[in-house]
């Protein structure tokens, strides 16, 4: 077989470059065209925090920190009358809500505004089980705060849940590498892609109606 000449080389290389720069906008097409509310309202029966592992010696993680005083703050504003921590112990023993909400109780949120789920193991469940305990105490709203990366899937969950929702960003930590944001960015936009398309594989039982969206160009 003869060798490969220059041109055949560049060739293939652009077809392979042109193939990897559809695939790629096809994921943010995918991805930053979800819709991060359903709802116009601006205020909500409760403050919904999705979870974060806590340090292995039980105190609150950087992230999760973020984002429980983003919701200490939400609840300062009048945005809701009451927290909902939701997370279970994930990747070590402690409950990730338990450690979130005894830091919001450390922070002066009365113990009487704070809930707590433990079951979640991952961020469908937390759809799943934070809407039964929404179910059992009468709420239909909620403002969703999360890292910026997550919302997007967090947003692509709750929508299959009949709940007025709205998806709300806390900061990332300061002293967050920057290998690890582009890693979240890049994974998540990835993952959550691929659940639009397919379907998320560990969805179960904890996600009803799982179909596909377009994107809103």
């Amino acid at each position: 077989m003869a060798p490969r000449t220059g041109q055949d080389r560049l060739r293939i290389a652009r077809i392979i470059g042109i193939v990897l720069a559809t695939a790629i906008a096809c994921v943010v097409i995918l991805y930053f065209s979800i819709p991060m509310s359903d709802t116009q309202q601006h205020q909500f029966d409760v403050i919904l925090v999705l979870g974060n592992p806590a340090n292995a010696d039980g105190s609150i993680a950087s992230i999760a920190r973020s984002r429980v005083l983003e919701a200490i703050r939400q609840y300062h504003a009048g945005v809701a009358p009451r927290l909902l921590m939701t997370g279970g112990a994930v990747e070590n023993r402690f409950v990730e809500s338990q450690v979130m909400s005894r830091f919001a109780r450390s922070e002066g949120v009365p113990d009487s505004a704070v809930f707590v789920e433990g079951e979640a193991r991952n961020t469908i469940q937390n759809a799943y089980y934070s809407y039964k305990i929404m179910q059992a105490h009468g709420w239909s709203s909620a403002l969703v705060v999360s890292s910026p990366s997550h919302l997007r899937r967090a947003s692509l969950i709750f929508s299959h849940y009949p709940l007025a929702w709205e998806m709300h960003a806390a900061p990332w930590p300061p002293n967050l590498p920057g290998w690890k944001l582009v890693w979240f960015w890049c994974s998540e936009a990835g993952y959550t892609s691929y659940g639009r398309l397919f379907g998320f594989p560990n969805a179960g039982k904890y996600l009803p109606q799982t179909h596909f969206t377009l994107p809103r160009l």
